[in-house]
């Protein structure tokens, strides 16, 4: 296995707070709805229409209780603080690079005990963005400090970029305009450049094509992600002729079938596998990526490394070690949304036997 240096893998994204409540609120939501729709119609069978449904579900959440107790906490969360974890608990040493605004100097103490170097963490005087996250038997549901996010960027803020002359990896996570300077930094030192592309924070294809003008080694989008920037609905094959421009590997996500995969030569996929419990599907895109980051480390040391394996004469190695990165993402998304916990490399292993021997 390749021992990876302090500095090779360096993750872009976001850190911000998570507040969490588990809450039974939407059951009790359900409860109330039911009986008075179903109250309604007993007694006014002929008379239900789009306004007096209206009125019902206004009465149902009207009787609601204004308060309502949950289960709370705060922790770490973002998708640069969520990947930079699930890595590093894998076995990768990871450099994470991330702003974030005051009274949070508890996440640095806990990401440096976790092992990740926090020298690029970056602080400004801003309130730090919270995520609300609404948890329940039912779904999960995340409202997001969007306006606040945007503050949490590198203005101001002056990058020597010769620190970065002796990484060897960098992972964006998502692309955003305000990390687009760090794939400057990527093309400069001739990085392994992987992005993480999603329609939560890019428009329009148009906004893409501007946000990604040189192409990448890699990049990870969930499809239906991928349908919605181009405003289609479309397969995958059809997908794949527009964002073939933006990178050399590009990895599809598609939740419960499975996970798909692209180079100019070779097409693959992968199924998932059904699970019979899964807590929540909350982290699974990061944990898929991390998994799969972690696996193709094992084999491409650098990017003229992979320059090398990406050539025609080696495409069956290429396949093999495709094909091996995306069983181990699969597996790790799934120890993830099947426990809600952060697996070490030896977890997943075990994991994998287990799901076999079932």
């Amino acid at each position: 296995m390749h021992i990876i240096a302090r500095e090779d893998l360096l993750i872009v994204g976001e850190l911000h707070q998570d507040l969490i409540y588990e809450t039974t609120f939407f059951q009790l939501l359900i409860e109330k709805l039911v009986n008075e729709i179903q109250n309604f119609i007993k007694y006014n069978p002929d008379d239900l229409n789009r306004i007096v449904l209206e009125k019902i579900i206004k009465k149902a959440i009207s009787v609601i209780p204004k308060k309502n107790n949950a289960d709370c906490r705060l922790k770490r969360g973002g998708n640069g603080n969520n990947t930079a974890e699930y890595c590093v608990s894998l076995g990768i040493p990871t450099k994470l690079i991330s702003v974030m605004g005051k009274n949070t100097d508890w996440m640095i103490h806990q990401l440096n005990e976790l092992g990740i170097n926090t020298d690029l963490v970056f602080k400004n005087d801003l309130l730090t963005p919270i995520s609300t996250i609404l948890k329940s038997k039912l779904t999960t549901k995340i409202f997001i400090a969007q306006n606040l996010k945007k503050k949490m960027n590198f203005e101001g803020i002056n990058l020597d970029i010769d620190i970065f002359k002796e990484a060897k990896f960098i992972y964006i996570t998502p692309i955003t305009e305000k990390f687009k300077k760090f794939l400057k930094i990527g093309f400069k030192h001739n990085l392994f450049s992987i992005l993480n592309i999603e329609a939560q924070k890019i428009s329009n294809f148009e906004q893409l094509e501007q946000l990604i003008y040189e192409k990448v080694d890699m990049i990870f989008i969930n499809r239906d992600d991928a349908n919605l920037i181009l405003n289609k609905k479309l397969s995958n094959i059809e997908i794949d002729k527009y964002y073939k421009r933006f990178a050399r590997i590009r990895v599809y996500t598609a939740g419960k079938e499975g996970s798909f995969l692209f180079t100019d030569t070779i097409e693959l996929s992968h199924p998932t596998i059904k699970l019979k419990v899964i807590k929540d599907r909350t982290g699974a895109g990061d944990c898929y990526a991390a998994g799969f980051i972690t696996k193709l480390y094992e084999s491409v040391k650098n990017k003229s490394s992979f320059l090398k394996l990406i050539k025609s004469q080696n495409l069956d190695q290429l396949k093999s070690v495709l094909s091996k990165c995306m069983e181990f993402a699969t597996y790790t998304a799934l120890y993830k949304i099947s426990t809600q916990k952060i697996a070490t490399r030896k977890d997943i292993e075990d994991f994998i036997k287990k799901i076999r021997s079932d």
